[in-house]
């Protein structure tokens, strides 16, 4: 947190039109998103969010359908009285959403789901390397493990391989490590945030909110002095990833298609 706000400060010196913002925890934000605004720099925040800041606008994907989507596809996977573990990343926001809800959804809807299991990794391989092992020792019929995102997903892999352990593997977001282990079957599936559409819609936010005199909406912005271009919540979508479509996430391929050389 203390090198991302220091990097953010740092852009702040240049003045910019705007900025597109991935708060990695929202509190911490609120002081310098709200001085930024007031010294006319607009923001947008992506993915994680800092709700109680005046940010301009936000663009997400939705992770409470993401956290409905993966507790039921497990539950179609591994029975509705089966054994399962979440990892986390505490402290932000959609990371968190994504694990709360799903242990939630499932208490709600699935009452004979165990979860046995549930570490705080925080993005990092190493630590969930070693938190997925100690869970699959201590739980031998572990069904299933949810992540909010791949770098703990790579851990979490390697350690259920290692102990030749079946337990079906769910996270959200992709890397190049957790695609190939899709590829290969050794992942279940990702949901992974529409990143082209998170980034467009969020740059356009920003853009707009920067030029917002293109604007004439009906309501009270001119005597109120809010920004017109002013939006809660956008939903980017997510798409699922599985073996069968996995070719399609290769970011390798889709840059060369990007490439005007």
């Amino acid at each position: 947190m203390t090198k991302q706000i220091a990097s953010f400060e740092q852009d702040l010196v240049k003045a910019p039109a705007g900025i597109l913002l991935h708060p990695m925890q929202s509190d911490p934000f609120i002081e310098p998103i709200n001085r930024a605004i007031e010294n006319g720099t607009e923001i947008t925040t992506f993915a994680a969010d800092s709700p109680n800041s005046n940010r301009t606008a936000h663009i997400t994907s939705d992770n409470l359908a993401e956290a409905k989507f993966a507790a039921d596809e497990t539950v179609s996977q591994i029975g509705d009285s089966a054994e399962y573990a979440v990892l986390e990343n505490p402290g932000q926001s959609n990371h968190a959403l994504r694990v709360t809800a799903l242990i939630s959804y499932m208490e709600d809807h699935y009452p004979n789901m165990k979860l046995v299991g549930r570490q705080a990794t925080n993005q990092d391989r190493n630590p969930a390397y070693r938190a997925t092992a100690s869970i699959v020792q201590a739980n031998p019929n572990l069904g299933a493990i949810w992540i909010p995102e791949a770098g703990s997903a790579e851990g979490a892999v390697a350690a259920i391989l290692e102990a030749k352990a079946e337990v079906l593997i769910m996270h959200a977001d992709v890397t190049p490590a957790t695609l190939e282990h899709i590829k290969a079957g050794n992942i279940h599936m990702a949901l992974n945030p529409n990143q082209g559409m998170q980034g467009f819609m969020g740059f356009l936010s920003v853009f707009f909110a920067a030029h917002s005199d293109v604007f004439d909406p009906f309501n009270d912005y001119k005597v109120s002095g809010f920004n017109p271009m002013r939006i809660p919540y956008v939903d980017n979508g997510f798409a699922v990833i599985t073996q069968e479509n996995a070719d399609s996430f290769d970011l390798n391929s889709y840059m060369e298609g990007r490439d005007p050389s």
